[in-house]
């Protein structure tokens, strides 16, 4: 299990996040888990020093609430066969 701290986060890497927990200003939020068996797994956009901490913004539009730069988060397994499984457009 490879952990990594919301400082180090870097964009495109696959994170076990929990449900939706609340919204800000109408984007849902999301917070880290523990587990890779809960939860769903979101793909980092970009982390942001924001005033209060840093926030993840994840590419299917949630994001989380400010963060304490230690916060660790587990790396997910990447899906190896999500391009065998896409349709080839002849």
């Amino acid at each position: 299990m490879t952990t990594v701290s919301t400082s180090n986060l870097a964009g495109g890497e696959p994170v076990p996040t929990s449900d939706v927990v609340g919204t800000d200003f109408g984007l849902p939020l999301v917070r880290p888990i523990r587990s890779r068996a809960v939860g769903r797994v979101r793909t980092v956009r970009s982390p942001c020093r924001a005033h209060g901490g840093v926030v993840v913004w994840f590419t299917d539009g949630t994001k989380t609430p400010p963060l304490h730069g230690r916060t660790s988060w587990i790396l997910a397994e990447p899906d190896v066969g999500a391009h065998a499984r896409a349709p080839v457009m002849a």
